[in-house]
């Protein structure tokens, strides 16, 4: 069965040609995982479950809690805070030297 199907953006901006997704890490022993929230479904407690998991599972990896990070909520990316939410985080990455990142976590 073929399909056609049009996207609508909630947000009312045009919807752009997706980005390919960045090449995968082989595995995350070594590597630095950090953690973004939108201040939604218990991320305090959710991440902290996942930290540990990743630990067990990698014991390698540094974890950087969504503490360290600014908090990404929906307010914060209306159009006039958007670019300078999405610099920070970018930023944020950066200097602490992620290699991946958890941007959801359930709900």
């Amino acid at each position: 069965m073929n399909a056609a199907l049009e996207v609508v953006c909630p947000l009312g901006e045009p919807v752009k040609k997706p980005i390919p997704l960045a090449p995968r890490p082989e595995t995350l022993n070594g590597k630095t995982v950090g953690e973004i929230w939108n201040g939604g479904f218990g991320g305090e407690i959710t991440f902290s479950v996942i930290r540990e998991m990743l630990k067990e599972r990698y014991p390698g990896v540094r974890i950087v809690p969504y503490t360290e990070f600014p908090l990404v909520t929906i307010a914060s990316l209306w159009p006039e805070r958007k670019a300078q939410t999405l610099e920070a985080v970018r930023r944020a990455l950066i200097d602490k030297g992620v290699d991946a990142v958890i941007t959801g976590n359930g709900g």
